[in-house]
C-alpha cells in the first residue's frame, strides 16, 4: 500500500526541512521517499532494532535511522516538515493521543502529516491481533482525535476498497472455523501479484479521488501557520 501514500502526497506542498517516518520498520518506504524527495533529510524511527539493522543493510535512505518510541520523539519541537505514520498510530500498545501530540509538537508550522489506520472496529479479530493492530477506527474518531490534537485536516480517505468484501468473508471463515489466521501468512506468490497490481490501481485512482469505503483509512493533516 505504499503506492497508494505516495498518491496522497502527490503534487502536495510540503514546507523544506526533514521527512520522518514513525515506525519505519525495514525502511522500504523510507528509501522510496529518498528517491522522490532527494534534497530533504530523511529520519527513520522504529523501537525495533532489529528492523533498523535490517534497514541499514538493505536500504540507502540517505539519512538517519534512530531507535525510539513515537509516543517521546527525540527531536524538538518545529524541526519537521513532513511525518508519516503508516499502519503505527494502531499497533496494540500505541497511544494515539500521545502520538498524535508528539507528531503536532515536533512538525514545524505549516508541516504535514499522513497516517494510515486500520478501518472499521467491526471487523477487529484475530487476524488484526496476530498483524499486532490493536485498534480499528471509524472516521469519526480519527478525524476528531486529529482535529483535537490541533491539525487541520486536509484529505480523508479510505483504501484497499477492492479487498474490503474478501476480508469479510475471510473473518466470518475464522469466526466460523473454516479457516484460520496462519493460512494468511502463506500467501501465494501469485496473489501477491495480484494483489499489488489492484494496490496500483487504486492508487491511481486516489490521485483523481477519495474512496467510500475500504479496510484502509488514509488521512493528510496539516499543523496550522
Amino acid at each position: 500500500m505504499r503506492a497508494t501514500a505516495h498518491a496522497i502526497l502527490n503534487n502536495k506542498t510540503i514546507t523544506d526541512g526533514p521527512i520522518l517516518e514513525a515506525g519505519c520498520g525495514n525502511c522500504t518506504f523510507l528509501n522510496e521517499l529518498s528517491e522522490k524527495h532527494s534534497l530533504a533529510t530523511k529520519i527513520g524511527v522504529d523501537i525495533n532494532t532489529q528492523a533498523l539493522e535490517h534497514g541499514k543493510n538493505v536500504v540507502n535512505i540517505h539519512g538517519t535511522l534512530v531507535q525510539g518510541d513515537f509516543h517521546n520523539l527525540p527531536f524538538v519541537e518545529n524541526s519537521l516538515a513532513l511525518s508519516i505514520g503508516l499502519d503505527a498510530f494502531d499497533q496494540t500498545k500505541a497511544n494515539l493521543k500521545t502520538a498524535l501530540s508528539e507528531s503536532f509538537r515536533t512538525l514545524v508550522k505549516d508541516g504535514l502529516l499522513l497516517i494510515r489506520v486500520s478501518a472499521h472496529p467491526w471487523l477487529l479479530g484475530q487476524h488484526d491481533q496476530s498483524f499486532g493492530t490493536g485498534r480499528r477506527y471509524t472516521k469519526n474518531e480519527i478525524c476528531s482525535s486529529l482535529t483535537k490534537a490541533g491539525f487541520q485536516i486536509e484529505r480523508f480517505t479510505y483504501a484497499n476498497t477492492i479487498m474490503l468484501l474478501p476480508a469479510i468473508i475471510v473473518r466470518i471463515a475464522i469466526n466460523l472455523r473454516i479457516a484460520t489466521v496462519k493460512n494468511q501468512f502463506s500467501t501465494p506468490n501469485i496473489l501477491n501479484i495480484l494483489f499489488t497490481k489492484i494496490l496500483q490501481v487504486e492508487a491511481l485512482l486516489l490521485q483523481l479521488t477519495s474512496l467510500p469505503t475500504g479496510l484502509s483509512i488514509y488521512v493528510l493533516a496539516r499543523k496550522p501557520k
